[in-house]
């Protein structure tokens, strides 16, 4: 269960904006040893060279926060597949400490969104961070094998890529991991038996598909969590319908590269 410290400390960066403390001051509280999953989320989550933009999201966001950074350890190499503008590109590089963050995001998704000047402030402000600009389906083999790779409510927009092959690039991912290391994955569902028919038009894919890609690629399902779900939510409306916006029923689901 999310702590009361934790979620009133959301609330109020998502509502003022205002950390206390610096990235390198701080850094402790996240990397000490022993250090409890709530203190490592509060230490993120309080970074002061967060954009005031990405903290209004904390509230919102952190259930999916608690639960990929309870798979992530100080250390680890980790991909952020799709990163977008980097909101969990920050979190993750603080949560691996002296770490790296590999932030990826496909080209024409950097000129479309406009993403660069973004993308620029994340390294600036965060030097284990480094971009990756590629492909969906050819990310680069990294020097050493990633820990562990988050796939944030953008498995879905990778089948929307001109010629796809989902269990082909699910491939490539798997032997970018080292033995034992994971994918963290979230995105929204469709109803189920809809398969990949939604994921331009709605936004979504049934999560079945998603288990068999990861499954045909060689990865073994570990965790099937709950803690995303929204039984309520009309699984026939776009997600960016301002009805369901940030309340959508997604998946939370962990694979692992066989030993």
């Amino acid at each position: 269960m999310v702590s009361q410290r934790i979620l009133c400390l959301a609330m109020a960066l998502s509502l003022t904006g205002l950390a206390q403390t610096t990235y390198a001051a701080d850094a402790a509280a996240e990397c000490a040893a022993n250090a409890s999953l709530d203190t490592r989320i509060e230490a993120v989550l309080a970074k002061a060279d967060r954009p005031e933009g990405q903290r209004a999201n904390d509230a919102n966001r952190l259930s999916e926060t608690r639960f990929v950074l309870s798979h992530i350890k100080p250390g680890d190499h980790v991909l952020d597949l799709g990163a977008g503008g980097g909101y969990e590109s920050y979190l993750l590089s603080a949560a691996v400490c002296g770490g790296s963050v590999d932030s990826q995001n496909p080209p024409q998704w950097v000129e479309a969104f406009k993403m660069e000047p973004a993308r620029q402030m994340l390294v600036t402000a965060r030097p284990n961070v480094h971009l990756v600009t590629s492909d969906f389906g050819k990310v680069p083999a990294p020097a050493a094998p990633y820990d562990a790779i988050f796939i944030g409510t953008i498995y879905h927009d990778t089948y929307n890529e001109a010629g796809h092959d989902a269990v082909a690039m699910d491939k490539t991912l798997l032997s970018t991991l080292k033995p034992g290391g994971l994918v963290i994955l979230t995105d929204h569902r469709t109803a189920d038996g809809a398969s990949a028919s939604a994921t331009n038009t709605l936004h979504r894919i049934d999560k079945a598909q998603v288990l068999s890609d990861f499954k045909a690629a060689g990865f073994e399902l570990v965790e099937d969590s709950p803690v995303l779900a929204n039984p309520a939510d009309d699984h026939s409306k776009n997600v960016f319908d301002p009805s369901i916006r940030g309340h959508t029923d997604r998946m939370a689901l962990v694979f692992r590269r066989p030993l």
